[in-house]
């Protein structure tokens, strides 16, 4: 989590959020509170410091839900999960699909009772995060071109068209079986990713 002043931000896993601490830490001037990337504290929930971020505009990444839920597969055969950190075999995509209602679990933990001011997404998060950070900074052209600059953290590469792993019938009952993150989604994105080309399914921040 990213504790300022006047914001918070959680760090939801597979949302680019290494990538956002970075993009963070271009702003010292904010003396922000950033919690280690080495423990799992960085996936803390808002609930868990309802006393710090209470009053604060908060503020959480999204992605595409089905890239959300490949990039989570593909992270326990790199990785394993917290707090086993043991590797497991690829999931098919059937299983992934079948494990897929952990999405609208996250988005509960996450967010509890509290309300999101701010979704950036991934597939734009540059642009998202410079407009979230330019109401808490003056954001003139040189600070808005590192934010640009920046290169992605911890990105891992494999085949991330939807095409390649789910049918759209696979697709909608991801939709089906998450519901807050569909409706989040649609409105966020304007519209769902079933039927969308390879190319967009495969589009990084």
């Amino acid at each position: 989590m990213v504790i300022g002043e006047r914001f918070a931000w959680a760090h939801l896993p597979k949302t680019g959020g290494d990538t956002t601490v970075a993009l963070f830490e271009l702003f010292p001037e904010l003396e922000l509170e950033v919690d280690s990337g080495r423990t799992n504290a960085k996936h803390t929930f808002f609930p868990d410091r309802g006393d710090q971020v209470a009053g604060k505009h908060l503020a959480m990444n999204i992605r595409r839900l089905p890239a959300w839920v490949l990039s989570r597969a593909q992270h326990k055969t790199r990785e394993g999960l917290y707090p086993e950190y043991r590797r497991l075999p690829m999931d098919s995509p059937r299983q992934m699909v079948n494990e897929c209602t952990i999405a609208d679990r996250r988005l509960h933990e996450f967010q509890g009772p509290f309300e999101i001011g701010t979704w950036m997404r991934l597939e734009h998060l540059r642009s998202d995060f410079a407009s979230f950070i330019a109401g808490f900074v003056e954001l003139d052209e040189e600070r808005r071109r590192r934010i640009f600059d920046l290169p992605a953290v911890d990105v891992a590469e494999y085949d991330k068209r939807w095409s390649s792993w789910f049918t759209d019938d696979q697709l909608a009952e991801m939709y089906q079986r998450n519901p807050l993150w569909a409706s989040l989604e649609e409105r966020l994105y304007g519209g769902l990713a079933v039927g969308l080309s390879s190319e967009v399914s495969a589009r990084r921040a």
